[in-house]
């Protein structure tokens, strides 16, 4: 059962409100990561700070797909079910890219808070 061009529409702007809701994420885990790194005081030792940087490098790269994923997409060829059905598989891919992204950046901040 192929869905409807709604359903489809739908689902995109789920994606797009998830895209939303993990670059809200990544702008507090950022902002995070660069008081820790620019502290005036030595709070981390060297390993720390690399683990820092690693983070804010994964988190930085994370931005691109959902900055991508945020675009309107499906106002391109509207009624076209095609075109909304590749824009939600590409908003999905893009999201997990992210997810991935944000993963290792985590666990590389959990490596320089322990």
């Amino acid at each position: 059962m192929k869905p409807n061009e709604k359903d489809l529409s739908d689902r995109i702007n789920e994606l797009g409100d998830k895209a939303t809701q993990l670059l809200t994420f990544l702008s507090f885990a950022i902002v995070a990561a660069v008081l820790l790194e620019t502290a005036q005081t030595p709070v981390l030792a060297p390993y720390q700070t690399g683990a820092i940087k690693w983070a804010m490098r994964f988190w930085v790269m994370a931005l691109f797909p959902i900055l991508i994923n945020v675009f309107p997409v499906k106002d391109f060829k509207w009624g076209n079910a095609r075109w909304y059905d590749c824009a939600r598989w590409g908003k999905f891919g893009l999201l997990w890219l992210s997810v991935l992204l944000i993963l290792a950046g985590v666990v590389e901040f959990l490596c320089a808070i322990r």
